[in-house]
């Protein structure tokens, strides 16, 4: 079992003051504005179910509900965030202790997470990041970490290239070259079968196959079990039954939907415990792959396994739109033919 140091004890009220004075003062404002809230949405279930009446209210009773239930729920959400700083501080006390500890370096904001694959959304080319890290521990140097460990949260606008999840806990780690595109899908994290064709399923046999659902490109599928060895499923049997694992580009990843506060002090040590297995069995492996296809076996990968295809939400819009309108179609001709 990979060592490492005691996760830190809670910090106290004290060391709370001293990270960050302001902490309390801004919780006490956030009570403040959450009473405020429910105040101002109390007033906007008045105006709507008209309790309170008044000559001058009739004209302008819908904007006046609508201002009120606005800022009623906007004071809701500023005033939960201050109310929850505290704990916010006491989090990254914590984290950066533990971080110290183990040999690694701490960031509240860590940089933007410019990978891809499924959990981080192919992006356009040119394009901004979709998701950024909070909470992050990391091994220097910052800008190409060989390790990272945070909590990812979906950044982008409206129109930005989404993952599975709009936030989750992740581990990077860098791999000696790229390898082919392979995810495995943890049944335990929730399954990824909408984001991928049941085609590029690999079937591992056994044990296996009831814990984890493994996808590779079209025609890569021995090349996904060379790089899963027995060693591998062994540590993804033993260790790694809560998450799910993306192998793209020259990073390994790791998900977890376990990403909350409370989860810091079991989550965070398991993951680099698994790192540790994990990334030395699957760097084993990657050091001497060849890609036959590629035009650079040794250093490259052939664009055909670079990445999975993903399913067409065309296909989910169209089974869509034939049940909305299809079953009533044929209930409505049976009942014409029953008529005749």
């Amino acid at each position: 079992m990979i060592e490492l140091p005691p996760y830190p004890r809670r910090a106290s009220n004290a060391e709370v003051r001293d990270a960050d004075p302001f902490a309390y003062r801004l919780a006490a404002s956030g009570a403040g504005i959450v009473a405020l809230g429910f105040l101002l949405l109390g007033g906007w279930a008045l105006v709507q179910f008209e309790v309170i009446r008044a000559p001058w209210l009739d004209t302008v009773a819908g904007l006046v509900a609508v201002v009120l239930l606005w800022a009623g729920v906007l004071g809701l959400v500023l005033g939960a965030a201050l109310v929850a700083h505290p704990a916010d501080v006491r989090r990254e006390i914590a984290l950066h202790r533990f971080a110290r500890s183990a040999g690694l370096s701490y960031a509240r904001f860590g940089a933007p997470l410019e990978m891809g694959g499924v959990f981080f959304a192919e992006r356009a080319p040119g394009a901004d990041p979709s998701y950024g890290s909070t909470f992050e521990l990391y091994r220097p140097p910052f800008e190409d970490a060989p390790l990272r460990l945070g909590v990812a949260t979906f950044q982008g606008g409206r129109d930005a290239a989404r993952g599975p999840r709009p936030a989750f806990r992740f581990l990077a780690l860098r791999l000696p070259r790229p390898m082919p595109h392979i995810m495995i899908d943890s049944v335990r994290n929730g399954r990824l079968r909408s984001e991928l064709p049941s085609v590029q399923r690999v079937s591992l046999e056994g044990e296996m196959d009831r814990h984890f659902a493994v996808y590779a490109p079209p025609g890569y599928a021995r090349d996904a079990l060379q790089v899963l060895t027995p060693d591998v499923l062994v540590c993804l049997l033993d260790h790694g039954r809560d998450w799910d694992a993306e192998i793209v580009d020259d990073l390994l990843l790791v998900a977890s939907t376990r990403f909350r506060r409370g989860r810091d002090e079991t989550e965070v040590p398991a993951l680099l415990r698994f790192a540790a297995l994990l990334g030395a069995e699957v760097r084993t492996q990657a050091t001497p792959y060849t890609d036959p296809r590629a035009s650079s076996p040794r250093t490259q990968v052939a664009a055909a396994g670079r990445r999975l295809q993903r399913r067409s939400v065309c296909w989910d819009v169209a089974i869509l739109l034939a049940l909305v309108f299809g079953v009533p179609a044929v209930i409505f001709g049976g009942i014409l033919l029953a008529t005749r």
